[in-house]
């Protein structure tokens, strides 16, 4: 967009837009262990003994500088209880649940599609997602690259409306930045998170991590 000042000198303003992209360094976990039964005791026993082999496997694995498992998190085991309908409208005795959820970084693919194996077989214990992610440095680095490159978009666009109208290069007046937003890949089919049952090897083949940097920016330029 262009708009012409009483100097004859033209004020263009334009949109850069830029991405930046690079393999995905780090998978957080998401995973719940989940029993049901009509027993509150054998619930509550059976979910904590399977969380405790899950903590079991991560603990080994823990280390927040070098990985394979750089942190994790666990939530206490939950129980609860309701009373089903059955199909005939008659209340049926009480059935009581269990949950705990767990979340564990990983740095290491092989390491982890290893953990995934195990742990997905373990009865109760399902992976509810992962979700992919870059470290703290490389996300630095990946916004400061998408974003001189849409300053030089911006630049480039405006330069060529100047050129258009017969105007010298433009030279910069305002420059904002209104939105910064990233792209996390998943493992099948774009979605973030998926669901996985049972021992099958897990393919983990993540897309990169894309930044997207977008600026607005309006430009002068004088007449040549």
């Amino acid at each position: 967009m262009t708009e012409h000042s009483p100097a004859s000198d033209v004020v263009i303003s334009v949109r850069g837009l830029a991405h930046a992209e690079a393999p995905a360094e780090e998978a957080t976990v998401s995973l719940s262990i989940v029993f049901d039964g009509d027993n509150r005791n054998d619930v509550r026993n059976r979910s904590a003994a399977a969380l405790a082999l899950c903590v079991d496997s991560i603990a080994g694995l823990h280390d927040p500088a070098e990985g394979p498992v750089t942190e994790w998190s666990a939530n206490d085991v939950q129980i609860w209880a309701d009373r089903p309908w059955n199909s005939d409208g008659a209340q049926l005795p009480l059935v009581y649940h269990s949950r705990a959820s767990v979340s564990v970084t990983f740095n290491d693919v092989p390491r982890l599609s290893v953990w995934l194996e195990e742990s997905s077989a373990r009865e109760g214990t399902t992976i509810e997602g992962i979700e992919w992610a870059v470290t703290d440095l490389t996300r630095s680095e990946l916004e400061s690259r998408a974003q001189r490159d849409a300053v030089a978009h911006a630049l480039e666009k405006a330069s060529v409306y100047a050129a258009s109208l017969g105007h010298a290069a433009p030279r910069p007046l305002e420059l904002s930045e209104p939105s910064v937003f990233s792209s996390a890949p998943a493992t099948h089919d774009g979605a973030r998170m998926f669901a996985m049952a049972g021992a099958a090897p897990v393919d983990l083949s993540p897309s990169p991590v894309r930044i997207t940097v977008e600026v607005h920016a309006r430009f002068t330029a004088s007449p040549a």
